[in-house]
């Protein structure tokens, strides 16, 4: 008889440590009790940021919008770019949509017609696409009174590429046809 107690007692003792234990029942109600919590934080959360979004005028539709004007506008400016570089398909595309030639008419329509999007960074991206780091560099070159075969070493560059450049940016007019910066070429150094 005592040996069916102490064998009861091994075994409630064993049931006890399963049970108990950090493996245990109770473990897992206390964990899935954390679970249950957490997901409620995160729903709460989710529910927060969304109403911030709309109070804020940045729902998902005004996003996509606002990615499309900006996608529209930079794939416009490298329209631009090809039609100064000679593409008669982007001339005529820019020219139909725009009603300008490639020159800084057409940049300011094309920089006109989004008004979603902050001028400042419409500038910039243009100034980026249009006249680039190997164009910064012939500006400045030009700017300190160098000729042009001495910018286009400035700025790393064959002297037949910085001549095309330098054409691409008299277009646009951020050079004169004296080689000197205008406004919009000294804006493009700032």
């Amino acid at each position: 008889m005592w040996v069916e107690a102490l064998l009861v007692a091994i075994i409630l003792l064993l049931l006890g440590i399963i049970l108990f234990s950090g493996g245990g029942i109770a473990r897992r109600r206390e964990l899935s009790g954390e679970v249950d919590s957490l997901r409620k934080e995160v729903q709460r959360l989710q529910d927060a940021n969304e109403a911030l979004r709309g109070s804020l005028g940045v729902g998902t539709k005004e996003r996509v919008r606002h990615f499309g004007d900006l996608f529209e506008l930079v794939r416009d400016l490298e329209s631009l770019r090809c039609a100064i570089a000679g593409s008669s398909a982007c001339q005529r595309a820019l020219t139909k949509k725009y009603g300008a030639a490639p020159g800084p008419k057409l940049l300011e329509c094309i920089l006109s017609t989004r008004p979603g999007i902050d001028p400042v960074a419409k500038r910039k991206l243009a100034d980026e696409l249009l006249v680039g780091e190997v164009g910064r560099g012939i500006l400045r070159s030009l700017n300190a009174g160098a000729l042009l075969e001495k910018a286009a070493s400035d700025a790393g560059v064959p002297v037949v590429v910085a001549r095309g450049q330098v054409t691409r940016l008299q277009i646009l007019g951020y050079l004169d046809a004296h080689l000197k910066l205008t406004e919009r070429g000294r804006g493009a150094l700032a």
